[in-house]
């Protein structure tokens, strides 16, 4: 897929497997109404080889990497990545990786942040999702997780005011 195919303007399109999502016609099979922030405890690198492994069995949209910001998409908006636990939430939201580890805030930079507000902005503005904390959730609030990312290190204040781009 040329990179011009990318659903995001500042992403690279960086395939996860076929086995790691469900090919799907969204907004119009499911509507999109919610963005899902996961930490990979993994290096940017090792996650986009997860995404890629078969047997993975999971995929995120998209990743950001820690120190510049840059993006990669790993399975386009149309379809179900499957990143959130729960299928009813991999349906109706979007799924953005973050590098780094939980407990490590010295992953969350400024770029990071930067990148991945204004890629959740346009997500948002795409789809008519509100820019709220009742939509764009962690993942540990996804019911039946058992993850806890973001972590207590993710500034959500932060976060949410680049996002309304206050």
């Amino acid at each position: 897929m040329a990179a011009s195919s990318v659903d995001y303007p500042s992403a690279v399109w960086s395939p996860a497997s076929t086995s790691n999502y469900t090919a799907s016609n969204r907004p119009s099979s499911y509507a999109v109404d919610m963005v899902v922030i996961h930490v990979t405890q993994e290096t940017y690198a090792n996650t986009i080889r997860l995404f890629q492994d078969p047997a993975h069995a999971a995929a995120a949209h998209y990743v950001v990497r820690s120190a510049d910001g840059y993006i990669g998409q790993c399975v386009r908006e149309h379809d179900i990545a499957w990143h959130a636990g729960n299928w009813s939430y991999n349906t109706r939201s979007i799924g953005i990786e973050h590098e780094g580890w939980v407990d490590q805030p010295s992953y969350f930079t400024t770029a990071m942040y930067h990148s991945s507000a204004a890629l959740t902005a346009e997500i948002c503005d795409k789809y008519g999702i509100p820019k709220d904390r009742d939509h764009i959730i962690g993942h540990v609030e996804v019911p039946g997780t058992d993850h806890t990312d973001p972590g207590p290190n993710w500034d959500w204040t932060r976060y949410m005011r680049l996002v309304n781009g206050v």
